[in-house]
């Protein structure tokens, strides 16, 4: 009599290093913490406002891109509104305008220096 063997399933091809196992880079997670510790000083700093047009904050914003090497310290953020983050600076036409702006209004409120 013939013993049959039990169907195997199908094994599927795994990669070395699945995408959902891979987590933030030691950079990014450094740059994360510093963003949550330096979070209330920012808006303690912008009384709670935007600064751009007065209204209660919402987000805090990078004013160099976290993704252009921009850094979470206290002269690179500042706090907008919903408003003034997603649609002036985010989606607006003139973002680079607005960075200059964003530089301009922190160096003359509290002395920041920046780089050209």
């Amino acid at each position: 009599m013939l013993r049959r063997r039990p169907l195997r399933a199908k094994s599927r091809l795994k990669a070395k290093s699945p995408l959902s196992k891979r987590g933030k880079s030691r950079r990014k997670k450094k740059d994360d913490a510093d963003m949550e510790r330096l979070r209330p000083i920012v808006i303690e700093r912008d009384k709670g406002k935007c600064i751009l047009c007065g209204k209660p904050y919402q987000e805090i914003h990078h004013i160099k891109y976290r993704s252009a090497c921009g850094k979470s310290t206290l002269e690179n953020l500042c706090c907008l509104c919903w408003h003034c983050h997603r649609v002036k600076v985010h989606d607006g036409t003139h973002p680079k305008e607005y960075r200059k702006a964003l530089q301009g209004i922190l160096k003359e409120r509290h002395g920041y220096t920046y780089e050209s």
